[in-house]
């Protein structure tokens, strides 16, 4: 009796061993839709959670607050968002996380060097990085982009960040070069930077101007219950004023030479 014990319990070990090395990628899509509150997710899963490839989307916020997650997971569908250019890859060291560890390896076609992610299941702490995304419709991210259909280059760059019980702490900073709008002639209209700095449960965004007729600046929050609450200020030049006119009157409200748009405000 004790040898078919014995001979039970191997061969269920071995079946959980099977199954969690050979636990699908789309596991991964599950776990950052959870974290991302929905707005960020995985296409195209391949491989398992130990290695493997997918295509970072950053969904439609609207889209994101109708998915029902489980039946997300249930079948295969297209994502509304924007896709990031290239794939995702991952690579987790199954070891460390018998003693409670994370230590893994993230690597995004277009990205310089990897990115590398260590700490335990209360801290996730993610090393410094940089990405750049040569041409992005940014109109596919939902209102108030589909409105206003922007595209151009994108640059992201952080420091490290760390994540602790859902929190955010650390610096980072998107660059929009070249912007462009289908709603106006006036091209590029120019390009600008949005600083992000995580305190906890607050983010704090800053947005100014590098170059470009259209000179905008802005600050807002993020914050996990209250969402993004953004006020910014838009002027043209005065040789590029006339062009400008009718677009500034549909991104926000006239204020005088100023535009004024509110986002979630």
């Amino acid at each position: 009796m004790l040898r078919w014990v014995v001979i039970g319990l191997v061969g269920l070990l071995a079946i959980v061993a099977t199954a969690v090395a050979t636990a699908p990628a789309r596991f991964v899509d599950q776990a950052l839709d959870r974290a991302s509150l929905g707005l960020v997710r995985l296409a195209e899963a391949d491989g398992t959670v130990w290695s493997g490839s997918g295509r970072l989307v950053l969904v439609d916020g609207n889209a994101a607050d109708a998915d029902d997650p489980a039946s997300a997971s249930d079948r295969p569908r297209a994502l509304a968002g924007v896709a990031i250019p290239g794939r995702i890859r991952w690579d987790v060291r199954p070891w460390p996380l018998l003693a409670g560890l994370v230590d893994a390896t993230l690597t995004v076609d277009g990205m310089a060097q990897p990115v590398q992610l260590q700490g335990n299941f209360a801290e996730l702490r993610i090393g410094p990085g940089r990405l750049s995304m040569p041409s992005v419709e940014l109109s596919r991210l939902g209102s108030p982009w589909n409105s206003i259909r922007p595209s151009g280059a994108l640059a992201v760059e952080w420091q490290a960040l760390s994540i602790r019980d859902g929190q955010l702490t650390g610096d980072a900073a998107i660059e929009l070069r070249d912007a462009s709008s289908a709603l106006t002639p006036v091209q590029p209209l120019g390009s600008y930077r949005v600083t992000i700095a995580g305190r906890g449960s607050t983010a704090r965004l800053g947005l100014e101007t590098i170059s470009g007729p259209l000179q905008m600046t802005g600050t807002g929050t993020w914050e996990a219950r209250r969402g993004l609450r953004f006020t910014a200020e838009a002027q043209a030049d005065d040789e590029q004023a006339d062009r400008l006119r009718s677009f500034l009157g549909v991104i926000g409200r006239r204020d005088g030479e100023r535009t004024i748009i509110r986002i979630g405000a």
